[in-house]
C-alpha cells in the first residue's frame, strides 16, 4: 500500500481520536451544564447520560484505535492474518457497544422520562440505523479478510 496514503490515514485517525476526547472532555460537560439549567426538571439525568455519552464516545475511540492497529499491520503485510480478524472484532463490539448505549439513552429519554421530541427521535433513530448499518459493513468486510486470509494461507501452501 502507498505509504502517502498510510500517512495520511495515520493522520486523519488521530485528528478524529483528539477531537473525540474533546468531546469528551469539554464538549459533553458544558453541554450538560447548560441544559442542567435550561432544564432543571430533568437536572437528575444529567451525569446517568454524561455517563452514557462519554462512554459510546470512548467505544469510538477504541474503534479508531483498532483500525490505526490494523493500518500498522497493512503497513508491515501481515493484514492477512488470524490476529487482524480479532482487532476487526473489537470494531465491530465498540461499535455495538456505542449503539446500544446510545440507543438506550435515547430511548430512555423518549419513553420513560417523557421528554426530547423530534429531535431526540431522529437522533435516536439515526443511531440504530447508522451503528446496525456501520456494524453489518464491517461484518463484510471481514467475512473478505477471513477469505482472503483463508486464500493466502492456501497459496503459501502451494508455493
Amino acid at each position: 500500500m502507498n505509504r502517502s496514503v498510510i500517512s495520511v490515514l495515520r493522520v486523519l485517525l488521530a485528528l478524529v481520536f483528539l477531537l473525540l476526547l474533546l468531546g469528551q472532555v469539554i464538549v459533553i460537560p458544558s453541554l450538560v451544564a447548560e441544559s442542567a439549567i435550561a432544564f432543571p426538571e430533568v437536572v437528575f439525568l444529567a451525569a446517568p447520560y454524561t455517563f452514557i455519552s462519554i462512554s459510546a464516545i470512548a467505544c469510538v475511540q477504541l474503534a479508531v484505535l483498532a483500525t490505526w492497529v490494523l493500518l500498522s499491520r497493512v503497513e508491515q503485510d501481515s493484514i492477512f492474518s488470524e490476529r487482524a480478524l480479532g482487532w476487526v472484532n473489537t470494531i465491530i463490539a465498540s461499535i455495538v457497544t456505542a449503539t446500544i448505549l446510545l440507543v438506550f439513552a435515547g430511548l430512555h429519554m423518549l419513553v420513560v422520562v417523557q421528554a426530547g421530541g423530534p429531535g431526540i427521535f431522529l437522533a435516536t433513530c439515526a443511531a440504530g440505523i447508522g451503528g446496525a448499518a456501520t456494524v453489518l459493513l464491517i461484518i463484510v468486510m471481514r467475512g473478505l479478510l477471513r477469505n482472503a486470509t483463508t486464500l493466502e494461507s492456501e497459496m503459501a501452501e502451494v508455493v
